[in-house]
């Protein structure tokens, strides 16, 4: 019976690995390793595990599930600083949360916006009221907006 080759391994440098082991930047609370999706644009893929925590975040303001809690958007934004998405946001005061216009260079508009979802799962809250915990599945889609 013949097996399939196995998989090379990838090396990964002991830098490399500090890295993808630190906690978040300015971390002030409980972090989770998630593991973060971008799809629906001209960008598509898993980025991997990050760790992410609640903090302030685009313009200085908090974001925080009940107030300590990492979120789908801390997620992206550590896996924005570390994998370099070009994720652009900013805090909306009608709705008191933040809101994604860009993801590495997939434009949210009058016809599509970004989505967040934990476990396969749409969020009803924003972005910062939806809290994630260790090895939740987070994805950000860019899709048709609804009324």
């Amino acid at each position: 019976m013949r097996c399939a080759p196995a998989r090379r391994a990838a090396l990964v440098p002991a830098a490399g690995l500090v890295l993808a082991l630190a906690p978040p930047a300015a971390a002030d609370g409980p972090v989770a390793p998630v593991r973060v999706a971008v799809t629906g644009g001209a960008f598509t893929g898993s980025v991997g595990i990050v760790r992410t925590a609640a903090r302030s975040l685009y313009g200085g303001f908090r974001c925080a599930a009940d107030g300590v809690r990492p979120t789908p958007l801390t997620a992206l934004a550590d896996a924005d600083r570390r994998y370099h998405l070009g994720v652009r946001a900013h805090w909306d005061e009608a709705t008191g949360d933040f809101v994604v216009t860009e993801i590495r260079g997939d434009a949210a508009d009058g016809d599509k916006k970004w989505n967040a979802y934990v476990n396969e799962k749409k969020i009803t809250t924003g972005p910062c009221g939806t809290a994630v915990k260790d090895h939740d599945k987070v994805r950000w889609t860019l899709e048709a907006a609804t009324s």
